[in-house]
């Protein structure tokens, strides 16, 4: 039977008082073309409600968007960061940490990357600037299937069991994860040296992915139908990763 996957929706706050919860149709169809059933969560939920939902759902994958609030890892602002939310930001935290309790498999991509450290008390960069000897260029302007770079995989790692030591990616982000949440270890690099995934440890599935494999997979580049499929099995039962 096919695991139905939670995809954490973004809100656009310019739509009406009281926003709009929407994701890409790339999310959508890279659950579906690697076997799961799609569903997308919105970004308006009480406790109850998120309580019930998680209950309801095999897996989650946390989706792409705009920047984190630096206030909810202890910073503050530095002068390039981006635009932010603190409305999805005081959903989609704790929603994750509700759901990491449960042990149910993650796949956070992009900002839902970012989300899964900051959950686990971590920090990120808030803006590539602030990395010494940068020099990749990690937002292409391209289409958003191309790839950009390549990514160095450390050993031991649910990357490395899917693609061995090093990958081409695309790249869409200028925020990267900075200290490490409670349990989340790297496990990719980009040649610059920035972190391009990270791995939760002691868990059954628990990982994030800095650049975007949905707009790769969904393009019709199969490179990301084993990443995708690796999270579809865990969320079957039929996957241990640790």
């Amino acid at each position: 039977m096919k695991p139905v996957i939670g995809i954490m929706a973004h809100l656009n706050a310019e739509k009406g008082p009281f926003g709009h919860s929407h994701t890409g149709n790339t999310y959508v169809l890279s659950v579906s073309k690697a076997g799961g059933i799609p569903v997308i969560i919105p970004t308006i939920l009480s406790d109850g409600e998120q309580e019930k939902l998680i209950g309801l759902f095999d897996g989650f994958l946390f989706s792409g968007g705009i920047d984190i609030s630096p206030s909810f890892y202890g910073e503050d602002a530095h002068q390039k960061l981006g635009y932010t939310n603190s409305s999805l930001d005081k959903l989609q935290i704790p929603f994750l940490q509700k759901v990491l309790k449960t042990g149910k498999p993650v796949l956070g991509i992009c900002r839902g990357n970012q989300v899964l450290n900051v959950a686990c008390g971590g920090t990120l960069y808030q803006d590539l600037s602030e990395i010494p000897g940068t020099y990749i260029k990690h937002f292409q302007e391209t289409k958003d299937g191309d790839i950009s770079h390549h990514v160095s995989i450390l050993p031991d790692s649910i990357l490395s069991r899917l693609y061995g030591s090093e990958i081409m990616v695309n790249s869409y982000h200028h925020q990267a994860v900075k200290d490490c949440g409670r349990n989340i270890v790297p496990i990719a690099y980009s040649p610059d040296g920035v972190v391009e995934a990270i791995q939760l440890k002691d868990y059954p599935y628990g990982l994030g992915i800095q650049w975007h494999p949905e707009a790769m997979f969904a393009s019709g580049d199969e490179t990301m139908r084993p990443l995708f499929e690796s999270f579809i099995r865990a969320c079957t039962g039929k996957q241990n990763t640790r």
